[in-house]
């Protein structure tokens, strides 16, 4: 027994000796984010490619990377070195790079690169063997992935005309002047991509550029979203969209908008039956950002707590919202994202429609699953051989209105069901929403508020309108003032009757003196 015991020891020492020799292996968090250093030239605001660095944001974002955008003016020394990754957007030809700063640390600069635009530089041009050119005025037509026959105008448009690269990315095609040419071409750690612009065939090109520049594996996934819901909305008309859906086979997603005040009004009670219904019809909750106004102070610091309560609300009456949806400049806003958006892990980003800030900043807020928001009608203007539309690169959402009646709900079911579209269930992959004082979660079609599973089934109720709306004031002398209302309609009535007497005796008086 003894010798047993001397050998243990010795086992367990030289096991202890073996891990404490090993040398160190950094963990690394799986949810860690991939940071982007983003440079540009200019906005080009007027021009038509205004809006393209805004358009690189959301595809950046959607691929859940962390985003520090800067002007080449405003670099500051030694940031180059602080990411393997950078993007530079050159939109202007004629605007030469002047900051010394960029220029000393472009030099030493070893990390992966992205070039978009105008003017690559020559280490870039030399490791590629890049010849361009330019198309002033003209139409291009792109094959890339799954798609093809996607045609734009362009404009000043730079092509590659020849390259060495190891990698080319898709294929544009000029009919009228007879060429073809890569859409963007890579090797190593050099990527060019001459052609970026908002809203055209560019934008589906680069999404599949920087999904293989950043290396994304995971197969993407669409869904279908319904926006503008409000507590005044036909909440009716909301569950029969729900129920319709269901029908179908389509999952989606529920963007409603959240309420401060007055939660235990009727109305507030209808809206919330509302989104069981909804979330029953095999629709996922997604709270929606609040309209924040333009004078709102930047002292006023309550929207954390407000929306901590609506959260707390729904959890408390059965409902398991999922994510936030916000527009994109939310994520790149210090209050907006920590006392709106740090409850969640999952966001939709919106396209931005009027840009607010209350606290601006320059690296945005990531997240786990971050879903690139389209409309519905980007769907119908995809050219596709059939029905069936194909899986874009990265993880979507196709988003609709909330129907303004049924006319309107028959038209969007009959949208889909022209799209063949494999809508996926948002609630079959993880995702977390924490309060202070509920978790709730989802894996697999699971939905559970801390740790208990959320059942989803429903039967409809319906919440009593006999409500009093202003609390009854406490009444001081309502005897007394009853009592002397009474006596006052008594003494008015007795003169009234002895007036009228005394009105009688002198018409006779009068009567009889007259006739003699």
């Amino acid at each position: 027994m003894k010798r047993r015991g001397i050998l243990y020891c010795i086992l367990l020492l030289t096991l202890s000796l073996t891990i404490l020799l090993l040398p160190a292996t950094p963990v690394q968090s799986a949810a860690s984010p991939q940071q982007v250093l983003l440079l540009y030239d200019s906005l080009a605001k007027g021009t038509f490619k205004d809006g393209n660095v805004t358009e690189l944001q959301r595809l950046l974002a959607a691929y859940s990377t962390k985003v520090t955008l800067r002007s080449l003016d405003q670099y500051e020394q030694g940031m180059l070195k602080n990411y393997s990754r950078v993007i530079m957007v050159r939109n202007e030809a004629d605007i030469l790079i002047t900051n010394k700063s960029y220029i000393e640390d472009w030099e030493h600069y070893q990390g992966q690169y992205l070039h978009i635009g105008y003017n690559p530089p020559a280490n870039l041009t030399k490791a590629l063997q890049l010849t361009t050119d330019v198309i002033y005025d003209g139409s291009a037509e792109l094959e890339i992935g799954q798609f093809s026959g996607i045609q734009a105008k362009v404009q000043d448009m730079p092509y590659i005309v020849a390259s060495q690269a190891v990698k080319s990315y898709g294929q544009l095609s000029f009919a009228e002047e007879g060429l073809q040419a890569p859409y963007a071409v890579s090797k190593g750690n050099d990527t060019y991509a001459p052609y970026f612009e908002q809203g055209n065939v560019s934008t589906l090109g680069m999404a599949y550029v920087l999904k293989d520049w950043l290396h994304i594996t995971a197969a993407p996934k669409m869904y279908l979203a319904i926006k503008e819901i409000y507590p005044f909305s036909d909440l009716q008309l909301l569950a029969e969209t729900g129920e319709r859906l269901y029908q179908l086979g389509i999952p989606f997603l529920a963007s409603v908008r959240p309420v401060f005040s007055n939660t235990d009004y009727p109305a507030m009670q209808r809206y919330l039956v509302a989104m069981k219904s909804v979330q029953s019809s095999n629709g996922s909750i997604l709270v929606n950002a609040p309209v924040v106004m333009p004078t709102i102070s930047s002292s006023d610091h309550t929207l954390k707590g407000k929306m901590n309560d609506f959260i707390n609300l729904l959890a408390e009456n059965g409902l398991g919202p999922l994510g936030v949806g916000a527009e994109m400049h939310w994520s790149y806003d210090k209050e907006y994202s920590e006392a709106g958006m740090s409850f969640f892990d999952s966001v939709v980003l919106y396209p931005d429609e009027q840009i607010d800030y209350m606290e601006q900043s320059d690296t945005s807020k990531s997240f786990p699953s971050s879903l690139y928001s389209v409309p519905l009608e980007f769907l119908q203007a995809l050219p596709t051989s059939n029905k069936v539309i194909p899986q874009l690169p990265m993880n979507t959402v196709i988003t609709v209105d909330m129907p303004e009646d049924e006319r309107q709900l028959e038209e969007m079911l009959q949208s889909l069901e022209r799209n063949w579209v494999s809508f996926a269930d948002y609630k079959q992959e993880e995702h977390q929403v924490v309060t202070d004082q509920n978790t709730i979660s989802s894996l697999d079609g699971m939905i559970s508020i801390n740790g208990q599973p959320l059942s989803l089934d429903y039967t409809p109720e319906t919440v009593d309108s006999d409500y009093r709306y202003t609390e009854e004031q406490q009444k001081s002398f309502t005897r007394l003032f009853n009592i002397q209302n009474q006596f006052f309609i008594v003494v008015i009535m007795i003169s009234l009757l002895l007036f009228g007497g005394l009105l009688m005796i002198g018409y006779r008086l009068y009567r009889r003196k007259f006739l003699k």
